[in-house]
């Protein structure tokens, strides 16, 4: 079945149209638009996939066949729904731009801060865009994507670093925070550059590789404590409406979903607005948008899911949380699952809900991923009742390097 059969069965098993048993993809979109047969799940695999395959982090974020091969282990091996050809992209563009990274042997590439690009004004005279797709690492990415079509048989989900966490790592915080507060025009020139001369010809040529539906843009630094509300609704929104306004169309979603904060502020909403406002802006056809409003655990925690499933409902838009990294790989076995059940009860309501598994840490142990994905699956099926942890199924699997012998896509 071709990926627009798959997204129509999707949408029409969410209006209550059941044609058939879902398959993963078909249940994420089930659970972006109404309600599935139970809570979609979606893996990023990342550096836990590639310290499972023994990779080097050279390799892992250099090569695309050991990157999508490893990736797609940890997902089927696991039993996920969907999975995210997550790299650092955070990195790409500033790594396309010529921004220097620090490579380490068991982790992503980072910034390194001591030497920004953009050290004084006059830096961004002398920068030239890079070229969409050839620069850098971009033809990696765009190899990657590539080989997840011929792997999963559908496009991706593309992924970009928004134009004002750019702006942050390629000037430095500090330096970015003194250029919004005391010289606020270099600060929007900068953001212009960034937004209409990188961010906007990369989406251009991701889709044009990939016809992708989705591409996500991430804003971590678009964040309380990092800056203020006042901040990000003058630095940040406006160029995140440019870049959407620039790249969607019809029959693709551009939008931002990487900020967090909730807990930081005095009321919720206002980190809630500024999500809201970082997908619906420049957008037409709402209605029709795959959106989802991403809450992570920190902050959900802090302010209660029920409140943040609220506003969720209000909006008409999916809620998508993450289950505690931390949790997942300390264990034991009965709080997570504890703790799944109690995401779900307070989370999932009638529909229109997804649980992320993201940055699994290297050194988790199999059993308790495992154990995540399992109880999700035992829990989470629509309608939601009758959640006793105590009636906890412990699954079977086979130990990873047996699994991958016989079934899994070779990384060498």
């Amino acid at each position: 079945m071709g990926v627009t059969a798959k997204l129509l069965k999707g949408t029409l098993y969410a209006r209550g149209l059941r044609l058939g048993e879902l398959d993963g993809y078909e249940r994420l979109i089930a659970g972006i638009y109404g309600r599935p047969d139970r809570v979609p799940i979606v893996l990023q695999p990342y550096t836990y996939a590639m310290a499972m395959h023994g990779l080097s982090a050279r390799r892992f974020f250099t090569e695309p066949g050991p990157f999508i091969n490893a990736s797609r282990n940890m997902a089927v091996y696991f039993g996920a729904d969907s999975w995210s050809p997550v790299f650092d992209f955070y990195n790409i563009e500033l790594d396309a731009l010529g921004q220097k990274l620090i490579w380490r042997e068991n982790s992503e590439p980072d910034v390194d801060t001591r030497e920004p690009l953009i050290a004084a004004e006059e830096d961004l005279r002398r920068l030239k865009p890079p070229v969409p797709g050839k620069s850098g690492r971009m033809p990696y990415v765009i190899e990657a994507y590539k080989r997840y079509m011929d792997v999963m048989g559908i496009p991706p989900m593309a992924y970009a670093c928004s134009p004002f966490t750019m702006a942050v790592l390629i000037r430095g915080y500090v330096n970015f925070l003194r250029d919004m507060r005391r010289n606020p025009a270099f600060a929007h020139r900068l953001l212009e550059f960034l937004s209409m001369e990188v961010v906007v010809p990369w989406i251009d040529r991701m889709v044009e590789a990939t016809n992708t539906a989705i591409v996500v843009m991430s804003d971590a630094w678009a964040s309380a404590p990092n800056m203020t509300v006042q901040m990000v609704r003058e630095f940040c929104l406006p160029y995140v409406e440019k870049v959407i306004r620039a790249t969607n169309s019809a029959m693709r979603t551009v939008m931002d979903s990487g900020s967090w904060g909730e807990k930081d502020v005095a009321d919720p909403r206002e980190i809630l607005d500024i999500k809201m406002d970082m997908l619906t802006p420049g957008n037409s056809l709402k209605a029709l948008r795959p959106f989802f409003l991403l809450v992570w655990n920190e902050d959900y925690e802090a302010v209660g899911i029920p409140r943040i499933r609220a506003y969720a409902e209000e909006k008409d838009v999916c809620l998508m949380l993450n289950i505690r990294p931390d949790l997942i790989e300390e264990g034991p076995v009965e709080r997570i699952v504890e703790n799944v059940v109690k995401v779900i009860r307070e989370g999932a309501g009638k529909g229109r809900f997804a649980l992320l598994l993201n940055l699994v840490p290297v050194g988790t142990p199999v059993e308790h991923a495992h154990v995540a994905v399992a109880a999700l699956k035992q829990f989470g099926r629509y309608p939601v009742g009758g959640l006793e942890p105590r009636a906890f199924r412990m699954p079977s699997f086979r130990p990873f390097d047996e699994w991958l012998r016989a079934e899994g896509l070779p990384v060498d």
